[in-house]
């Protein structure tokens, strides 16, 4: 067994027993997933990093520095929104990657920490982080091409945008985000984005961000370990076995390859791309027959 493979392997095992757990720390497995590229990566130091922003927060606001039962009965929510933003994107200068958006250190909590910068999803989980290191419930919104937080206050429901410093939404400002981003393609965006993400929602989001920012620089090597930790949580999942399949066929598995494009057409029978899909199997199948 290589010290590459059996790197690889304990990734798996600890992000499943980890994503096992009905109440996931997404921190902690944002960092595990970090262990791809940084395998040195002390998770504890980054923990204590988010702990020490919160308490810098509670700080801000007068709260106890480690009670934080009492904070929504003795603080407005807004008010907290407020302090949280003024520590992470005033004094601590977090901000959305506009010049590299693709670098797949976006997608890496540890580097965000370190940098300061990153991409909605990667900056959307510190925040929500932090917020609940303080005892306000933030919830992670998935909207297409834009990853949000959201705070349920007693009268509305509030979005906040940490690519943006924190920048205060109305469903309205989402829905009109979305159709300038899509240009025009998303006009009518179905009431189900709106709702909060779980665990597992957000970690396939990240996982897929990074998963194509290592397809653009041609890594297969690293896409193929992001492709199973994303497997490892929706195991049927018919286009991410394509992807897994296609990353197996570049790196010249063809045998997984073989197995994962096949599977992708049982589940997916009537798939648009199924031609393209079938076509390469006889090309896996035809090279596998000359290898014999």
């Amino acid at each position: 067994m290589t010290e590459e493979f059996s790197q690889h392997h304990s990734i798996y095992r600890a992000f499943e027993s980890l994503t096992a757990e009905e109440a996931i720390d997404t921190a902690r497995a944002a960092l595990l997933i970090a262990t791809i590229t940084y395998p040195l990566l002390d998770a504890e130091y980054y923990i204590a990093q988010l702990d020490a922003l919160a308490y810098r927060v509670r700080g801000v606001l007068g709260l106890s520095l480690h009670n934080t039962h009492s904070t929504l009965e003795s603080t407005a929510p807004l008010t907290i929104i407020d302090a949280i933003n003024t520590i992470l994107f005033e004094e601590e200068g977090f901000h959305g990657n506009t010049k590299d958006y693709g670098d797949p250190n976006n997608s890496f909590l540890n580097k965000v920490l370190d940098e300061r910068v990153g991409i909605p999803i990667s900056l959307s989980l510190l925040y929500m982080e932090v917020a609940k290191r303080v005892g306000l419930p933030i919830e992670g919104v998935g909207l297409p091409f834009h990853f949000v937080v959201r705070c349920v206050l007693p009268t509305e429901i509030l979005y906040i945008d940490p690519f943006e410093h924190g920048l205060l939404l109305s469903e309205q400002d989402c829905r009109e985000r979305i159709r300038r981003l899509s240009r025009g393609k998303i006009t009518r965006l179905p009431q189900h984005f709106f709702e909060p993400v779980k665990p597992k929602q957000l970690l396939v989001r990240m996982l897929g961000n990074l998963k194509n920012a290592y397809l653009d620089k041609e890594d297969y090597k690293k896409s193929l370990i992001v492709a199973n930790c994303i497997l490892l949580l929706i195991p049927d999942a018919a286009r991410e076995l394509r992807d897994r399949g296609t990353i197996h066929l570049q790196l010249q598995h063809y045998a997984r390859a073989l197995h994962d494009l096949k599977t992708y057409l049982k589940l997916e029978a009537q798939a648009s791309d199924r031609h393209e899909i079938q076509g390469r199997i006889q090309m896996i199948q035809h090279t596998i027959s000359m290898m014999n």
